[in-house]
């Protein structure tokens, strides 16, 4: 009796210490990590244009099944999101709950896989976003939020094909 207890906890220890060693040989081949890449959204305030650019982007990536991810960031950072943003953002079904403005910063510039403009200049001379970079000009969201975020829906569309490299995206 005490050594079928004896064995019991052996065999129930073994198991816990060569589980993980099992699965690892019981794959056939390594499967590989999915890397998310980086696109940066930047506009004066990092507070409207770059955070309703970057929600739209993340919801229709993620639709998709595409590893891209946006983030949005301010020249001049605004202490927090208009309630007028996060209205409409919400109204589109978007949820950016515990987003808040973030100042641009170069270490995001050279992570990001693509830097979008949104009517602003970068505060920096580097020259490593110089391929990857594009401007894009829109309406502001101040005057009116429905055609500031159709023009960037209609551009975040483009650019998604593009990046999937195929002709539908949702």
């Amino acid at each position: 009796m005490y050594s079928n207890r004896f064995a019991a906890a052996f065999l129930t220890a073994s198991s816990i210490i060569l589980l993980p060693w099992a699965s690892t040989f019981a794959q056939q081949r390594p499967i590989p990590a999915v890397h998310e890449r980086t696109i940066l959204f930047v506009c004066e305030h990092g507070s409207a244009k770059s955070v309703i650019a970057a929600a739209q982007f993340n919801d229709l990536a993620a639709k998709n099944g595409l590893p891209y991810r946006a983030i949005a960031r301010g020249v001049h950072p605004d202490k927090e999101i208009p309630p007028y943003i996060r209205t409409g953002l919400g109204v589109e079904g978007l949820d950016i709950r515990g987003w808040e403005p973030k100042r641009f910063d170069e270490a995001d510039e050279l992570r990001a896989e693509r830097v979008i403009t949104l009517g602003c200049a970068l505060p920096t001379s580097n020259t490593s976003a110089a391929g990857k970079l594009q401007d894009w000009n829109v309406p502001s969201p101040t005057e009116s939020y429905q055609n500031a975020s159709r023009a960037i829906a209609e551009r975040i569309a483009l650019l998604l094909r593009a990046l999937a490299g195929k002709q539908t995206v949702q």
